[in-house]
C-alpha cells in the first residue's frame, strides 16, 4: 500500500535495520561507558595515617645532642612519637616544669634531682643521655682585673642557685683556696645572668657552657674563661613521673629506643651530626668539635651516676646549713624496667 502524507511508517527492529554484529559492538560500547563512569564516580581508597603519640619534652638548652638528633632526624617519629620540645636555659625549670604537669620527660642534672627529690616521691630516673667531666665554666670580665682563679676574691659572680653551675662555682673556688663568702656570689635567674655581665653589674658570671660560649660572644677579649676539666663530673638525666610509667610504659621505651638510635647515629656520621644539630652557627668549627669531644654520649645507669647524686646531696646539705639530714634514697628514684627493654648491657648499678 502506498505511503500517505502524515501515516505513520512502521519501524523496523532495530536488530534488523543494524545487524546482529553492528548491535553486540553498540552494547559493548555503552556497557564501557557505564564501567567507566562508575570508576570515576569511585573514590580512590585512601590508606589511613598513623596517628602518632603526643609527647612534650622540657629540656635545657645545654648540648643535649641525643635529642637534638632524635628531634631533627625523626627517630621519635620513627616511634611512633610526637614530640613537643620546650627549651629552658636551666635543667632546674626543665625539671620543675615537667613536675607541675607541662611535660612529659625533663632533663637535668644532679643538683635538681636532689632538691626535687624530697619534695616528689613520684620522681623517676630512667637514664643518664650524656656526661661530662667540662659541664659548667666561669667567665670573668678582664677590665675588672680578672686573670686567674685568685683574682676572684671579692668580686661579684652571678650563677643560679641549686643549680650545676652553683655547684661547680663552689668546688672551682675551694680548689683555689677561695670561699663562695670570698668571692661575693650573686644569685639570679638564669635568664638575668648574661645581661648582667654584659652590663657590668657583676664581675663574672658561672654557668653551664651555652651561656659561657655567648658570654664570650659577647665580650669578645674582655672575657676571661676560667675552667678545670676533670674536676666535676655530671650526668645529664631523662627524667619522668611514676603516673606516666604506669599509665603510658610503651612510651618511655619507645622514647629511649629513639634516642638510643640517635646515639648510633653520632657514633656513626660525626659530621653529619654537626650540620643536623646547627650547632657550627654559634663559633668556629674547631670550637664546636671541641666541645662534642668534651662529652659522653652513652644511654646507661650506672654506678657512678649515683655517687654524683650522692656528693650533690652532700653539698646541698652544707648549703642549707642541714648537714645531719638523711640523703634520699636515689636507688629507689631509678626506673630501670625501660631502658633494661632498650638497652640491658647499659645497666651497671652494682656496688
Amino acid at each position: 500500500m502506498p505511503d500517505y502524507p502524515g501515516k505513520t511508517r512502521d519501524r523496523q527492529p532495530l536488530a534488523d535495520r543494524l545487524g546482529s554484529r553492528a548491535l553486540v559492538v553498540l552494547l559493548l560500547v555503552a556497557v564501557s561507558a557505564l564501567l567507566l563512569t562508575g570508576c570515576e564516580r569511585q573514590e580512590t581508597p585512601q590508606v589511613a595515617a598513623v596517628a602518632l603519640e603526643p609527647v612534650t619534652l622540657c629540656r635545657s638548652t645545654n648540648m643535649h645532642l641525643p635529642l637534638v638528633v632524635a628531634e631533627k632526624q625523626d627517630f621519635f617519629s620513627d616511634q611512633g612519637l610526637a614530640v613537643t620540645v620546650r627549651e629552658f636555659t636551666m635543667g632546674r625549670n626543665a625539671l620543675a616544669a615537667m613536675l607541675r604537669g607541662e611535660c612529659d620527660f625533663s632533663t637535668a642534672a644532679e643538683p635538681p634531682v636532689v632538691e626535687y627529690a624530697p619534695q616528689r616521691d613520684d620522681l623517676r630516673i630512667l637514664a643518664s643521655v650524656q656526661r661530662t667531666d667540662n659541664m659548667a665554666q666561669i667567665l670573668g670580665r678582664a677590665d675588672r682585673g680578672i686573670a686567674t682563679p685568685q683574682d676572684l676574691k671579692g668580686k661579684r659572680i652571678a650563677t643560679v642557685q641549686g643549680t650545676i653551675a652553683h655547684f661547680f662555682l663552689h668546688v672551682f673556688l675551694q680548689k683555689n683556696g677561695l670561699t663562695l663568702k670570698d668571692a661575693g656570689v650573686v644569685f639570679m635567674k638564669a635568664d638575668e645572668v648574661l645581661g648582667a655581665l654584659s652590663s657590668g653589674e657583676v664581675d663574672a658570671i658561672s654557668m653551664t657552657r651555652k651561656v659561657i660560649s655567648q658570654a664570650q660572644h659577647a665580650l669578645q677579649e674582655n672575657g676571661v674563661l676560667l675552667e678545670a676539666p676533670g674536676l666535676c663530673r655530671n650526668y645529664v638525666m631523662l627524667l619522668t613521673t611514676a603516673g606516666l610509667l604506669e599509665k603510658r610504659p610503651e612510651t618511655a621505651v619507645r622514647f629511649l629506643k629513639a634516642v638510643a638510635q640517635a646515639e648510633e647515629f653520632i657514633r656513626q656520621h660525626p659530621q653529619e651530626t654537626l650540620a643536623v644539630a646547627h650547632i657550627g652557627q654559634e663559633g668556629a668549627v674547631a670550637e664546636t668539635e671541641e666541645r662534642l669531644r668534651s662529652y659522653q654520649y652513652n644511654l646507661s645507669l650506672d654506678h657512678g651516676l649515683l655517687m654524683g647524686l650522692e656528693d650533690a646531696a652532700r653539698w646541698t646539705s652544707q648549703q642549707t646549713g642541714d648537714g645531719a639530714g638523711q640523703s634520699p634514697n636515689f636507688l629507689a628514684l631509678i626506673a630501670a624496667e625501660s631502658l633494661q627493654a632498650v638497652r640491658p648491657e647499659a645497666m651497671n648499678l652494682g656496688k
